[in-house]
This record gives C-alpha cells, structure tokens and sequence, in this order.
C-alpha cells in the first residue's frame, strides 16, 4: 500500500538541510579566515620572540580583524598587552580566548569525524606555531613557556583523538589561559578574579606549579596565611620552585598576626 507523502516531515527535512548547508558553508568561511589571519598571528609570535610588544599587539590585532574566532591570537593579544603594561586590555584579551575555548568545548559536532577533523585541524595549527618558535636563533624564557604550553596542548588533543567516542571537545580551557587570565587580574588588582582563574587553572592541570605559586601570593595578600603555605607545599609538590622570599613573607605576616 502507498504512503500518502508527510507535508510536515518533508519541510522539515528541508529546513534541516538548510541548516546543515548553512553550517557548512560558516564552516568552511570560518577556515579561509583563519587561513587569512593566521600569517598576521605567525608575525605577532615572532614579534613576541623578540620582545617587540607593540608590533605583536598590532600583529595579533590584524589576525583577530579577520577572524573573530581566533582564540590563539587573542591570547597573544593579551601576552602583549600585559609586557605593555595594560592590563585591563588584557584582560579583555584573555577573557575573550577563555570564552571562545569554552564555546568550543560545547560544539556538538555532527559526527566523530568532524570532531577529529577539527582535533586535526588544530594540531596542525599547534606544531606550525612550535616549529616557528623552535627555528628561532633565540629563545628567552618567554618563547620556552610557550614551547611547553603548545607541546602539552598537543599532548592533550591526542588523548582526545585517541579516546575518540566522545563527539564534544573535551577540556575546555587550557591551564595556560586561566593562568594568564589570573595573572592580568592580580596585576590590575582584582584579587577575587585572580584567586578564580588560578584555581581554575589548577582544575584543568593539577600539576601547574605557577598556579599554585600565583594562588599563594593571592592568600598572602588577603591575610590567608595557613591557605598561603599550603598553596606553596602544593607549587613544590608540582616541581615549582617557590621563591623563598615569597616563603619568608608568609611566615614573617603569619607570625605577626
């Protein structure tokens, strides 16, 4: 027997093609952007290398001009804005990389596929950023703390790829980011915000030794100083290593309490 044709099931397939179209075709503008943006981000980390915030703050700014969705390039937006000295341009910065991060730790991707395409994606984008900084003929500490927050940020989409049933992307803010985010609040004097994002770098890398250094200081300078030494014994737990004036300070205020 024939089935009479669902006038509403068929709109709605339409509708739903539409919007898978649509999706599409975002996506693929999305990529050319970021494809357009991305030489402007490889002169800010350049920039960065050799400690030219300035340049690095324009270069960065012309990647995001292109893509508003460049969280990478905010977050070196904000790594220039806070050796410039602007910390609440920073903070916007980072906030803005924070927020989009977690934007893509919420995208429901319509299949594992497209979930591993964009784990690939990125990792392509990660190890063009590490070779660029490696065939430098200089590398300060500043080029070597990111060396180690791409190569864990690697680390980490692998074992997403590699555990590969979950079509979300998992771990949505990197330690790094909160980090800095904490930092630029601490630097602007906006001790809660920092206290927030420090121990939400914590939550995403237990083992982020800055972290709990930065949260001691936090404690130390809201007078919380039992939390203070155990933010430190923490920091030496995860291989930091305390400066032992920081150390001496909380021991010296604690005693005059």
């Amino acid at each position: 027997m024939a089935m009479t044709p669902n006038p509403f099931f068929a709109k709605t397939a339409a509708a739903a093609l539409v919007v898978a179209a649509t999706a599409t075709v975002a996506a693929q503008q999305l990529s050319m952007d970021r494809q357009r943006a991305r030489p402007y981000y490889r002169a800010g980390e350049e920039y960065l290398r050799i400690e030219a915030w300035a340049d690095a703050a324009k270069s960065f700014q012309q990647a995001i001009d292109i893509d508003r969705e460049f969280e990478d390039a905010y977050y070196g937006l904000g790594r220039a804005k806070m050796n410039l000295k602007k910390f609440e341009e920073a903070i916007a910065a980072y906030t803005r990389s924070r927020d989009l991060y977690r934007a893509y730790a919420g995208k429901h991707f319509t299949n594992q596929q497209e979930a591993q395409r964009y784990r690939q994606h990125r990792l392509a984008e990660i190890d063009e950023v590490i070779q660029q900084l490696q065939s430098g003929s200089q590398q300060g500490r500043q080029t070597q703390t990111r060396l180690g927050q791409l190569q864990e940020q690697r680390r980490q989409i692998q074992l997403d790829m590699q555990r590969g049933a979950n079509i979300t992307i998992e771990n949505s803010v990197p330690a790094f980011v909160s980090l800095a985010l904490g930092s630029a609040y601490f630097r602007a004097g906006r001790f809660a915000d920092a206290e927030r994002e420090f121990k939400a770098a914590i939550t995403a890398d237990p083992k982020t030794g800055e972290a709990h250094n930065n949260l001691a200081v936090v404690y130390l300078e809201t007078e919380r100083f039992a939390d203070a030494e155990r933010a430190v014994a923490a920091a030496e737990r995860a291989g930091y290593k305390v400066h032992p004036q920081l150390k001496k300070d909380i021991k010296d205020r604690r005693k005059g309490t």
